[in-house]
């Protein structure tokens, strides 16, 4: 039986995709209609994978000479400040209810996910998630980015517990990639593809 429920959290505990695709496109000024189409398309198929990457490429195509990790760090300062656009960003639908059924069951929450401490911060206040994780980690802060299982394997080693307590919940292939490096199990969900009821839909049929 599974004791420790670790969760991504961008398009996994958050509806966050098009919030975030936009302050990406937002961190770069004065580029044209089809550069946008580019950014838009490169952050779509990178879902998942480190922003450090996804910054790179973006520089390299527009031809900037600016440090990816000088961008990532002006898109989360964008994150942090952007007060309008993060007021959307919500849980999915039942998030917290499955959320407070695993809490009220015994179940160990926790955050793994390549989001930095500000932003994330950011988001648990807004969505009053705080109090429902034991442990909230940014894989980037850490220096160690998704794939990278290291956070994740910290995370199963400080309560030296058998791996097949532990369960992961993403929502890409790099979510899946991080879970199978660490030897644990995951669930990738795609709510977009369950109408963004995927949460509702598992609590109606289970609990």
């Amino acid at each position: 039986m599974k004791k420790h429920f670790i969760f991504d959290l961008d398009d996994t505990l958050t509806n966050s995709y098009e919030i975030n695709q936009q302050l990406f496109v937002d961190t770069f000024e004065g580029i044209t209609s089809e550069q946008e189409t580019f950014l838009r398309d490169l952050h779509y198929r990178s879902r998942g994978t480190s922003m450090h990457i996804q910054f790179e490429e973006a520089a390299k195509y527009l031809k900037l000479e600016v440090p990816p990790q000088e961008l990532v760090k002006k898109n989360e300062e964008m994150h942090i400040n952007s007060a309008e656009k993060f007021a959307k960003m919500h849980t999915f639908d039942a998030a917290k209810e499955l959320l407070d059924v695993l809490k009220t069951n015994g179940k160990l929450i926790s955050v793994c996910t390549n989001r930095q401490y500000g932003s994330q911060k950011k988001i648990f206040e807004l969505n009053n998630m705080s109090h429902y994780f034991e442990n909230v980690i940014s894989c980037s802060d850490e220096g160690h980015e998704k794939p990278d299982p290291y956070c994740l394997n910290t995370l199963i080693a400080k309560y030296e517990e058998p791996k097949e307590a532990y369960i992961y919940f993403g929502d890409s292939k790099t979510d899946r990639d991080f879970a199978k490096g660490a030897g644990i199990d995951f669930v990738i969900i795609d709510h977009y593809l369950n109408e963004k009821k995927f949460y509702k839909m598992i609590l109606e049929a289970f609990f």
